[in-house]
């Protein structure tokens, strides 16, 4: 578990890279894959169902800043009650994120939460959030020491986030190309960055209660 800074101001700084309006539609996009107790984690792909014992601690309680988080009835429920931080849950995986890659959840909140990835043990990686009211945002998270810096700000998505309930969060790394999708629609597109590791998992913002259904990644 990490603890971030706080995004005081979403939506400030000019989109560098390129948002995408169209709609192109992931035929493969399934919002409630099986259930199972997969935990797999290879030189390949990473699957993290949340439906058996907690592998690789995602558990924690932080008393500090009024966070834990927990594997409870199928889901990984994260919970930060503090008004000043954010708080960063990752795992380590053997994905190689200097090749292609895929990553994908399903989250829910009552505020803003985020997936995680290209995380490491000097780098916070980036965060692709989604809040209640269907607006999404990508941030260079930096580190422990550097705060946040938005690449993608605010932008409302009224056709596909489902607001006040759950998102399927993707973001595909193909040839020098990140794509991001929500619920199996492409919402952006844009030059790929330098990632230093392949720890992928969860950011949410003070005052959230989320919870995250999976998580898988996988080389392509």
């Amino acid at each position: 578990m990490k603890r971030g800074n706080f995004l005081a101001i979403l939506g400030l700084v000019v989109v560098t890279g390129t948002l995408s309006t169209s709609c192109v539609q992931k035929n493969y996009y399934n919002a409630t894959p099986n259930n199972n107790n997969n935990n797999t984690n290879d030189i390949h792909s990473f699957d993290e169902e949340f439906n058996g014992g907690d592998n690789y601690g995602w558990s924690f309680t932080d008393a500090a800043d009024s966070a834990y988080a927990s594997i409870n009835n199928g889901s990984y429920q994260y919970v930060d009650y503090s008004t000043v931080k954010s708080n960063m849950s990752v795992v380590g995986t053997s994905i190689n994120v200097q090749n292609n890659f895929t990553v994908s959840t399903r989250i829910k909140s009552n505020n803003i939460m985020g997936l995680i990835f290209g995380a490491s043990s000097s780098s916070d990686g980036y965060a692709f959030y989604v809040d209640t009211a269907g607006n999404y945002s990508l941030y260079e998270e930096g580190s422990t020491v550097n705060s946040s810096i938005p690449i993608i700000p605010s932008t409302q998505d009224s056709l596909h986030a489902h607001k006040n309930d759950w998102n399927v969060l993707e973001v595909d790394q193909a040839n020098g190309v990140w794509t991001g999708y929500i619920n199996g629609t492409q919402v952006f597109s844009m030059a790929a960055r330098s990632l230093s590791g392949g720890s992928f998992g969860f950011k949410v913002l003070p005052g959230t209660i989320g919870y995250a259904d999976y998580l898988t990644a996988k080389n392509n």
